[in-house]
C-alpha cells in the first residue's frame, strides 16, 4: 500500500478517477452489467417479448481497511480523535465505491431495448499529518449520474447493440484541515462548496457474432466505448459446455476470464475466474424478486495503480 512518501499531485488524481462508467460497473468481471461491455450483449437476456424491471441494481465495494476508516471517521466530533485516526491510516489511499443501475428492457425476436439510470460515486482519502499542503485529509470524490439508452438490432447470427449515455458528473476535490473535519458527516465529502460539475454525451457500439450450429454456444464479440471521449475496444468470446457459461474478454488493458455454473433451478449461481492475474470469485443467490450477492476480486487503484483485492455485496430486485 503507498505511504506518505509518495508525492502524486490532485491533477494526476483527476486525470486517473475521471474514467468512464464502463470501467466502474464492470469491474467485477463476468456478465454483471454486460451492456456496459458490449451494448450488443443485451440479446442475450430472457427473450419471452415481456417487458423486465430491474427496480433495484445495486453494488457496493469496499476493502477491510477503507471500511473501517469510514466508520470510524462519521463518528468523530474533536480534534483529537480525528488526530488519533489520521495518525493510525497516516499515508493510506483509502477508497471506497458504490454504483446503482435501474432499468427497464424488452429482448423481442429481432431486436431489444433498454432504458435506465445510473448512480454512482468513487472515492479517495488519503492521510496526513497536518502539516503542510496536503493538511490532514487529501479527498476526492466523483459522483456520476446517467440516462441510458440501449437498442440492439438482430440478423440471422448478428446482433448489433448501441448506447446512447448522456451522464452528468460531479467532482470534489478537497484538502481538509484537522478542524474541518469534526463534527462532518461521509455525505458533507460528497456535495459541498467544492463541488465542480459538467455534462458528457457519450456513444457505445458492439456487435456479437453466434457462430452458426455450434453445441458450445460459441459467441464471438466486438465494442468500441465512449466513442470520441478516450475510447477503447473490448473483445472477447463465451462458450457455454455442460450448462457452465465460460468468458473471456480483453478490456481495460486487462484480459479477465470467468467460469459460472448455476444450481438449484437456477436460484444458485456461483462463479470464479481471473481479473488482473488474481483469483476473483463470487456467489449470487435469486428467490423470487429478490437477488443478493456477494464478490471479491482485485481492480487497479485510480490513484496509483496499484492492485488491490475488493470485496462487493451486490442486492437487486428484479421482474
Amino acid at each position: 500500500m503507498l505511504k506518505v512518501l509518495v508525492s502524486l499531485s490532485l491533477l494526476s488524481i483527476t486525470l486517473l478517477m475521471s474514467e468512464n462508467l464502463n470501467i466502474t460497473l464492470t469491474q467485477r468481471g463476468g456478465e454483471h452489467n454486460a451492456l456496459f461491455v458490449n451494448p450488443a450483449s443485451l440479446a442475450n437476456k430472457d427473450s419471452d417479448n415481456g417487458i423486465k424491471t430491474n427496480l433495484i441494481n445495486s453494488s457496493f465495494i469496499l476493502d477491510n481497511q477503507s471500511f473501517q476508516f469510514l466508520k470510524e471517521l462519521n463518528g468523530v466530533d474533536n480534534n483529537q480523535e480525528i488526530s488519533k485516526l489520521l495518525k493510525k491510516n497516516i499515508g493510506e489511499i483509502l477508497s471506497f465505491s458504490a454504483n446503482n443501475f435501474s432499468s427497464i428492457y424488452q429482448n423481442q425476436d429481432n431486436m431489444a431495448w433498454s432504458l435506465g439510470i445510473v448512480n454512482s460515486f468513487d472515492g479517495y482519502f488519503i492521510t496526513h499529518s497536518g502539516f503542510g499542503s496536503k493538511r490532514a485529509l487529501e479527498s476526492f470524490i466523483e459522483k456520476n449520474r446517467a440516462l441510458v439508452g440501449t437498442a440492439v438490432l438482430k440478423k440471422e447470427n448478428i446482433s448489433y447493440g448501441l448506447n446512447l449515455k448522456f451522464i452528468e458528473k460531479s467532482q470534489t476535490i478537497y484538502n481538509y484541515a484537522i478542524n474541518e473535519i469534526a463534527n462532518r458527516s461521509i455525505s458533507d465529502y460528497f456535495d459541498n462548496e467544492h463541488t465542480q460539475k459538467e455534462n458528457s454525451f457519450d456513444l457505445d457500439m458492439g456487435i456479437i457474432y453466434n457462430l452458426p450450429q455450434n453445441s458450445l454456444n460459441t459467441k464471438l464479440s466486438l465494442a468500441v466505448i465512449d466513442i470520441g471521449n478516450q475510447s477503447e475496444t473490448n473483445i472477447g468470446f463465451s462458450i457455454e459446455p455442460n450448462n457452465t457459461f465460460i468468458k473471456v474478454d480483453y478490456l481495460h488493458n486487462n484480459l479477465r476470464a470467468d467460469i459460472s455454473k448455476q444450481f438449484f433451478n437456477k436460484s444458485l449461481k456461483l462463479h470464479s475466474g481471473v481479473i488482473y492475474n488474481a483469483l476473483s470469485y463470487g456467489v449470487n443467490y435469486h428467490l423470487s424478486l429478490f437477488n443478493i450477492g456477494f464478490h471479491s476480486y482485485k481492480v487497479k487503484e485510480r490513484y496509483n495503480q496499484e492492485k488491490k483485492r475488493k470485496y462487493e455485496l451486490s442486492v437487486g430486485i428484479l421482474w
